[in-house]
């Protein structure tokens, strides 16, 4: 049809109506006014329907924005926390080999973070305990302040920092505390403080592959959902709870085209409410809904008074679309014209009817 200004579409629509002299019961498109408006214009006893994979791909596009929004609040930022204090601890080193003992004017203040970040938290606060004993010169009071900090922490936070507080212990020296063996556990300290924010790292990049790939499942529809499914889906909304209002909204819009004709009244639509939390994107999917409701349940009146149409015109078209493409694909147009009209019959398993060369 080439680009679809409501022209084209006119002009396009009026040449199918010339060589195709029928009236469709329904018309199925997506979301453009200008194509909307053009059928209207070209066949107005047709009932113009907006099929539903394109309902659903509106609905489900505005979620995906609000799951990459939460994913960005609950991991990457976190994730970023625990960088940019990597990356502190790798200035100090820079620091620290410039000099045998660093002054509180070499320390610079570390970034607050969000209480929500607990992870991040506990990377801060481990840093910030142990960073001034960096500034103490004498050998035994850098070490037994040391001690004391973390025989402090491991007593608050347990197994978490067992491994961090057991290496730095197995570098203080046995016998004698010098000047020689404090340096070497300063350097350790800062060595062990940043292998500490890569152990408190990797548990959440983990969780944020793991979320990338299971957060399709919200959009899984009741005849998808395998035991197996269920139980994977039901995992993840446990772990993620504030993500089950939008599993409950794809699923209210997808029963549109679960049940049946006479019971389709658009409530599902209604329902629908735009929040300020809910992304741009999202919102802008909701009010779009609402706005062609009358057009996306147009087919169930039509199919209520002509039950002999199949039931795969019902909702999703985009799926024949793919098939009528497929045949020109795959031999770049090269084909001669009966061929591909076989093979669109052959795709299509219905009817296919040549009005170009009458």
């Amino acid at each position: 049809m080439g680009v679809e200004d409501f022209e084209n579409a006119c002009r396009s629509l009026d040449a199918v109506k010339l060589r195709a002299p029928i009236t469709p019961f329904i018309i199925t498109c997506d979301f453009n006014p200008s194509l909307i408006a053009a059928i209207i214009e070209i066949f107005p006893n047709s009932v113009v329907q907006i099929d539903g994979f394109h309902v659903m791909q509106e609905l489900n596009n505005g979620i995906k924005r609000d799951l990459k929004v939460y994913a960005k609040t609950h991991f990457r930022e976190e994730i970023n926390d625990l960088m940019e204090f990597r990356a502190f601890l790798n200035a100090l080193q820079e620091k620290r080999n410039k000099t045998d003992l660093l002054g509180a004017v070499h320390i610079p203040p570390l970034k607050k973070i969000k209480s929500s970040h607990i992870r991040a938290g506990l990377c801060r606060e481990v840093i910030k305990r142990v960073l001034f004993t960096l500034t103490i010169q004498e050998p035994e009071k850098f070490f037994s302040t040391l001690d004391l900090e973390l025989n402090t922490l491991q007593k608050k936070h347990g197994s978490i920092l067992t491994e961090f507080c057991d290496a730095l212990r197995g570098k203080v020296p046995k016998r004698r505390f010098t000047i020689k063996g404090r340096n070497r556990v300063q350097v350790e300290l800062l060595k062990k403080l940043k292998t500490l924010c890569v152990h408190i790292r990797k548990p959440l990049q983990e969780e944020v592959a793991s979320f990338s790939k299971e957060k399709f499942l919200i959009f899984k529809q009741p005849e998808k959902v395998t035991e197996e499914v269920q139980e994977a889906l039901k995992k993840f909304l446990d772990q993620h709870p504030a993500l089950k209002e939008y599993r409950e909204m794809t699923l209210n819009v997808g029963e549109l085209y679960r049940e049946p004709y006479h019971l389709v009244d658009g409530r599902q639509i209604d329902a629908l409410t735009q929040k300020p939390r809910y992304s741009d994107k999202l919102n802008t999917a909701i009010a779009t809904l609402k706005k062609y409701k009358s057009e996306i349940i147009a087919f169930a009146k039509v199919f209520l008074e002509h039950p002999e149409l199949g039931k795969a015109c019902r909702a999703n078209m985009e799926w024949l679309n793919k098939r009528v493409k497929a045949p020109f694909k795959a031999s770049l147009n090269r084909q001669r014209l009966d061929h591909v009209i076989n093979r669109m019959q052959l795709q299509l398993g219905g009817e296919i009817r040549n009005f170009i060369n009458e």
